[in-house]
């Protein structure tokens, strides 16, 4: 696999989004944002061609059978429930889904552009570097085994 340059893309992103996670577990509480931006990247990315949007994220190219585990009523992903498919995992809600809460940050909150219009962001959700540290933390895990080829 190492040969698809792709991949090369999907296993930077996943040590890019591992070292942030560190950085944050360090008390570096502002890397939230690195760390969405690479879950944008693996998980839900998109563009507009021809007047669609289409998907470009990493893992539906590069492991289009990833799945997740799925949160719980207690907030947790649970490794004792079947995993998700990607989109249903993304499609999970908090106040918003996860996929909407990843975008939000990159598109709004300075992952990758700033909003400064008072009705954009990310009302309702509380915790928002915690989510986004714990989304990080088991997209990470589940990413790293597969880079890893275990």
């Amino acid at each position: 696999m190492e040969q698809i340059p792709a991949f090369n893309y999907g296993r930077d992103s996943w040590l890019i989004l591992s070292a942030s996670l560190e950085l944050i577990e360090q008390g570096h509480s502002k890397f939230y944002r690195v760390a969405a931006l690479q879950l944008r990247l693996l998980l839900c990315d998109t563009t507009r061609r021809h007047n669609r949007r289409v998907d470009i994220s990493l893992a539906k190219h590069l492991w289009p059978d990833l799945q997740l585990y799925p949160i719980n009523p207690q907030g947790q992903f649970d490794r004792e429930l079947a995993p998700f498919s990607l989109e249903k995992w993304l499609a999970q809600p908090l106040s918003i889904t996860l996929k909407d809460l990843i975008r939000r940050v990159c598109d709004q909150d300075g992952g990758a552009h700033v909003d400064y219009r008072p009705e954009a962001g990310l009302q309702g959700v509380t915790d928002v570097p915690g989510w986004i540290r714990k989304i990080g933390t088991e997209v990470a895990q589940v990413i790293g085994k597969v880079v890893k080829g275990g």
